[in-house]
């Protein structure tokens, strides 16, 4: 399975990466919003994590655009931020789930094996 990580911080997509290798999930990832769509396009991955708060375009951005675009593929939010707000939103705009920085390695994998089950 290719999962694309998309987050403005190395140190989280290292992090990410090391965690998802290690269970087997071809791995690629971009520090930016404005490079995820080029991105998916190119790589067609089968689900993408998605960070919300980046500089220039946000992940409600890239999310919204996925979906204007329609890319159905599953998207799961990473972030820090605990807020309603932002979870409802996410939803709306059709994440498939909204986990909480900093990550938790079996949280994470339990998600996107829920998720890719539901796809």
């Amino acid at each position: 399975m290719k999962i694309l990580i998309v987050d403005d911080s190395t140190i989280n997509n290292i992090l990410l990466e090391n965690i998802l290798s290690e269970k087997g999930y071809e791995i690629y990832s971009t520090l930016n919003g404005n490079t995820a769509l080029e991105k998916i396009e190119d790589i067609q991955p089968d689900l993408v994590l998605l960070d919300i708060m980046m500089p220039e375009v946000n992940g409600f951005d890239v999310l919204r655009k996925m979906r204007t675009n329609n890319i159905d593929i599953p998207v799961i939010i990473i972030s820090a931020y605990d807020s309603d707000k932002f979870k409802k939103l996410s939803r709306s705009l059709g994440a498939s789930a909204y986990i909480l920085k900093p990550i938790n390695g079996e949280v994470l994998v339990k998600n996107i094996e829920k998720v890719t089950v539901m796809k």
